[in-house]
């Protein structure tokens, strides 16, 4: 290496003891069957031996070694799997540990050395050794630069997820096990024109990926985030933590959509929010919202610029009111719908479709889990749920009468 600042392990490839419990048999077959290059900052690189030759090393290597970790055990938190990916894509980015200032991510290269890539991370080593080298990466590579992100089992960012060491570092592998597909780290990469949300909710109206090309994003001071989609009438994407990043829209000719900045990314099945349907048997209208009746007609700013969006179907004008249910990490939405009829419908056969999924189960204190990855629930009204077509969907029976009828959904995600 030509990287003075690696010291000894830029000059010496790393030892093999140990590595039958480090490395997975599928990557050690692998690198002897095809080389490696894994190390950016070595001009080194290991030969391709091929498995004819040296093959019997797998087995041997994967037998001899692992039983150093036999009694390692991996922490399993009853914490849904987009939090702690969340988590650790937090712990990995610069509001973190800052491990992308010396690790390479995906294509991305680091700030500084150039050390070894963060997105195959999962693929080559073993769950258990990688656990136990992240609280003390000195016994198992002594000299080596990387830093201890618990020493001795202390915890420096205590306001993430339990606060412990074990389920931190899991939530760092469930992230980097996305491999390639993990949503790059905060401050990887050019400088982010990110939008901040302080004390008002802040709006971005632009092409956002997900919720098409008349999408409302919405970010709210909690560190909740939506994104409405002017198109279907209907929230298509909810988000925790950081809001928009402009950059793409605010630069040149401002082309192409742009994804939220943030994490915890819940995707909402699109289409109309309301229907009338004529019986329990009648499929749920898939075409264009606006051929179907609707119409947009804004939305109202009000306490702390937060919008109520405004539509119309069927002679129901209709106030859509998301918020924050409350300021803890990860807070659900709350979404207030209220509904008046401003002439002849058909409001006696509307329904409001708050979820649908491969599965939907009814769960404690009226909640319903969704594909068992989110929770919903509705307060002010009766949900029912329908399986049709291979997928379930929860279902909402409204009788708009001569009253304004109002009812709330809830997101937890």
């Amino acid at each position: 290496s030509d990287q003075q600042e690696m010291g000894d392990e830029g000059r010496i490839p790393p030892h093999l003891t140990g590595v039958g419990a480090k490395l997975t048999e599928g990557w050690l077959k692998q690198v002897f069957d095809n080389g490696a290059k894994d190390r950016p900052y070595m001009f080194t690189r290991m030969p391709r031996f091929g498995t004819t030759n040296v093959g019997q090393l797998v087995s041997a290597l994967a037998t001899a070694d692992p039983a150093a970790l036999a009694d390692v055990k991996i922490p399993e938190p009853e914490i849904a799997p987009r939090r702690l990916k969340s988590a650790g894509r937090q712990l990995v980015g610069a509001s973190g540990f800052s491990c992308i200032k010396c690790h390479t991510f995906g294509g991305s290269k680091a700030t500084g050395i150039q050390s070894i890539n963060m997105t195959t991370m999962t693929r080559r080593l073993r769950p258990e050794w990688f656990h136990q080298y992240m609280l003390n990466p000195q016994a198992y590579r002594p000299g080596t630069r990387m830093p201890a992100a618990w020493p001795q089992g202390q915890v420096l960012l205590p306001n993430v997820l339990d606060g412990t060491p074990d389920t931190q570092i899991h939530s760092v592998w469930s992230y980097l096990s996305d491999g390639d597909k993990a949503s790059p780290p905060t401050g990887l990469g050019s400088d982010p024109e990110e939008l901040y949300v302080i004390d008002e909710a802040v709006i971005y109206r632009n092409f956002i990926e997900g919720a098409g090309p008349r999408a409302i994003a919405v970010g709210y001071p909690e560190k909740v985030n939506l994104a409405f989609d002017a198109n279907n009438l209907n929230i298509a994407l909810l988000w925790h933590n950081a809001f928009m990043d402009a950059s793409r829209h605010w630069s040149g000719r401002g082309q192409g959509f742009q994804g939220p900045l943030g994490d915890n990314v819940l995707r909402l099945t699109a289409n109309q929010p309301f229907a009338a349907l004529a019986d329990a048997e009648t499929s749920w209208p898939t075409e264009n919202p606006r051929d179907n009746g609707y119409r947009f007609r804004g939305y109202r700013l009000g306490k702390a610029e937060r919008p109520t969006f405004l539509y119309e179907y069927d002679g129901i004008a209709i106030e859509d009111f998301p918020e924050a249910a409350s300021t803890e990490q990860f807070s659900p939405l709350r979404r207030t719908l209220t509904l008046t009829r401003r002439g002849p419908s058909a409001g006696d056969k509307l329904h409001y479709r708050a979820a649908v999924g491969d599965t939907i189960e009814p769960a404690e204190d009226g909640w319903f889990t969704i594909n068992g990855t989110w929770k919903t629930r509705i307060e002010g009204a009766k949900a029912v749920v329908r399986h049709g077509s291979g997928k379930a969907e929860l279902l909402v029976p409204i009788e708009v009468a001569n009253q304004p009828v109002m009812f709330t959904q809830i997101y937890a995600w």
